[in-house]
C-alpha cells in the first residue's frame, strides 16, 4: 500500500515519514497506556481483535510486544444487524469500500512503522488453534459491533492468559440491565448491536 488517499484511518496516528494522519473516528494518542489498562507489554505475545488502522498494534509493538491481529474477511464480514435486505443493500457497497480502505490504512501504517506484526484474516468466532497461545488478548471497543460478543471473549479466553476489554461507557446504562439491543426499526443502527 503506497497511497494514503486509498486509506481510511480510523485512529489519528503519527506515522514516520508522514507526520500526523487525522483519523476519522478516534484519537487515543494522549491516553494509550490508560486505554490498555497500564499493562506491561514487554516481551508479551498479544492477540488483538479488530485492529482497524493498527494504532494499538503499533503502540503495543513500541512497548516491545509481539502482536498478531485478527481482522474480518469479505466472506466473514461485518456483523450487520439483520434489517430487511432492501434497507441493508444501500449499506453493503459503501461498507465494503470502507473496509478495504481500512485494511489499506493498516498496511500503509505497517510499512511506515517497519512493523513485524502479523494479521490473521478470518472468522473471529472460530479462531484456529494454529494461531497458538498468547499472553494477552485485547478487544478494544470492538465487541459492540459483534452479534455474539461473549463468543469472541470465550475464543480469546481459550488462547490467552490475560484479557483486556475496553468499550464505551454509557452512563444511561448504570443500574440497568447489563446488555441492551441498540438497533431499532426507526434508528437503522446497522453497525452496532
Amino acid at each position: 500500500m503506497e497511497n494514503v488517499a486509498d486509506c481510511y484511518f480510523y485512529h489519528t496516528m503519527e506515522l514516520p515519514g508522514h507526520g500526523v494522519i487525522e483519523g476519522r473516528d478516534w484519537d487515543l494518542r494522549g491516553g494509550v497506556d490508560e486505554y490498555l489498562g497500564k499493562v506491561d507489554f514487554a516481551d508479551q505475545r498479544v492477540l488483538e481483535i479488530g485492529p482497524a488502522s493498527g494504532f494499538l498494534t503499533f503502540e503495543m509493538e513500541k512497548r516491545c510486544a509481539d502482536v498478531v491481529s485478527v481482522e474480518v474477511t469479505a466472506e466473514h464480514g461485518w456483523d450487520f444487524v439483520p434489517y430487511p435486505a432492501a434497507r441493508l443493500e444501500e449499506v453493503f457497497g459503501p461498507r465494503r469500500i470502507v473496509m478495504q480502505q481500512l485494511k489499506n490504512s493498516y498496511w500503509f501504517s505497517h510499512a511506515a512503522h517497519n512493523s513485524k506484526a502479523k494479521v490473521y484474516y478470518g472468522d473471529v468466532y472460530n479462531l484456529p488453534a494454529a494461531l497458538g497461545q498468547f499472553d494477552i488478548a485485547i478487544m478494544g471497543s470492538v465487541l459492540l459491533h459483534c452479534r455474539d460478543p461473549l463468543r469472541i471473549v470465550e475464543q480469546c479466553g481459550k488462547i490467552a492468559s490475560l484479557l483486556i476489554i475496553t468499550d464505551m461507557f454509557y452512563p444511561e446504562l448504570e443500574r440497568a440491565p447489563v446488555c441492551r439491543l441498540a438497533p431499532t426499526p426507526q434508528n437503522f443502527l446497522w453497525h452496532t448491536w
